[in-house]
């Protein structure tokens, strides 16, 4: 990702004169998913991929280079669900405002330490909420709704909200388990947490879906719901189309050969929607 020269420019500020104090209290933290860069060698999570390599974030960026871009300087951008907020700070670096909203306060306080840690970069807020009711007076150019769609008990209006929160020629980027078919159930990682197939119709829109058992107790799961809903992709689509997005891609080629296979064992699907 070819970011700003001015944002990374302070982003190399912050490894080279690094806030100690900060910096410690991120090397204590006890970061669960994203590897943020804290040096040129050390991140939050060490050992693993950086966060700016990770496919979904790839996806991301050249979903932002080709829809939002390529000069996002002033634009905003939502990051729902924002759990450390590695993509916030990925969304920042590339050019976006950002505000992440995360419902979980262990999270939310290791958000608020990569701000602080990247305080020169600017640009970067962050709000402790549950996105069910998260409700801001402005919309968004750029809308991420990723790893948190499958976490709610009803997916379907919250995807009327994603839409509500996207303004006028603006993006939803959605990165969200699908229910499989019942074919396809058995090479599914999680067919034992799911319910068989079930119908029912929302504001107009029929869809087909699976109840998921989620566990409140694990860091990246649900907040408070026993149960979450996993729609099937065309449900998605229909769903999305209703709520008033005219253009949906589905977004391939960024975990090469055999990328649908892993997609079939994971039922995740990437999907770009554009609002006129």
């Amino acid at each position: 990702m070819p970011y700003p020269d001015h944002l990374q420019q302070k982003v190399e500020q912050a490894w080279r004169s690094p806030d100690l104090e900060v910096l410690n209290e991120l090397r204590q933290a006890q970061f669960v998913a994203h590897n943020i860069p804290l040096t040129r060698t050390e991140g939050t999570r060490p050992g693993e991929p950086l966060i700016a390599e990770s496919p979904r974030t790839i996806a991301i960026h050249e979903s932002l280079q080709r829809f939002a871009g390529p000069d996002l300087a002033g634009k905003t951008a939502v990051d729902l669900g924002c759990l450390e907020g590695g993509l916030s700070f990925e969304l920042r670096r590339a050019g976006l405002e950002v505000l992440g909203v995360e419902g979980r306060a262990e999270n939310y306080e290791k958000c608020l330490l990569v701000r602080a840690y990247y305080a020169a970069m600017g640009g970067m807020e962050f709000v402790h909420s549950d996105v069910r009711a998260f409700q801001p007076k402005q919309a968004f150019d750029v809308v991420v709704c990723s790893g948190l769609l499958y976490h709610l008990e009803r997916p379907a209006a919250y995807i009327a909200q994603l839409a509500r929160l996207t303004k006028p020629g603006g993006m939803l980027y959605l990165d969200t388990h699908v229910a499989p078919e019942d074919e396809g159930l058995r090479a599914c990682a999680f067919a034992a947490s799911l319910s068989p197939l079930k119908t029912e119709t929302v504001e107009g829109v029929s869809i087909r879906y699976r109840e998921y058992s989620e566990d409140v107790a694990l860091p990246e799961s649900s907040i408070d719901n026993s149960y979450s809903v996993w729609m099937d992709a065309a449900s998605h689509l229909e769903v999305m189309f209703a709520a008033g997005f005219t253009r949906i891609f589905e977004l391939n080629g960024y975990f090469g050969a055999g990328e649908q296979a892993l997609k079939q064992r994971y039922c995740r699907r990437y999907f770009v929607a554009l609002k006129p």
